[in-house]
This record gives structure tokens, sequence and C-alpha cells, in this order.
């Protein structure tokens, strides 16, 4: 893993800017940020995606769109 950030509002299978770092270390990712009302509730509503990246694929290997689980 070369690097790792959410990226939102999206819909599932659109791209758009970064929202907020993801620290990847020793195989293992997280982090926090603060949002906004608008960026709470584009989370909420399921607009925002992960994306992780490597060196064998720089603009990302790995997507999954966050959903909100009750």
């Amino acid at each position: 893993v070369t690097g790792a950030h959410v990226h939102g509002p999206a819909a599932k299978g659109a791209n758009a800017g970064v929202v907020a770092p993801v620290t990847a270390t020793d195989g293992r990712i997280g982090g926090s940020a603060k949002l906004g009302t608008a960026q709470a509730a584009d989370l909420a509503a399921g607009r925002h995606y992960v994306n992780i990246h490597t060196a064998a694929h720089p603009d990302g290997e790995i997507r999954g769109q966050l959903t909100r689980i009750d």
C-alpha cells in the first residue's frame, strides 16, 4: 500500500476528490476526520468511498463504497 484516501461525495462507480487521508501501516488502515454537516450527510447516504493505492496500481487497486451499518 502506497496510500489510501476517503473520497466523496460520489455515487457508486463515480469519482470524487479526497475528503480525508487514511493511514496504511503494517497491513492495517485507519484514520479519523472531522466532517461538516453536508459531508456527514453524504457519508450517511453512502456517497463516500475508500481508495487504496499500490505501487502496481498507483491510481487505486481497491475501491469500496462506504455504507452505514445499523
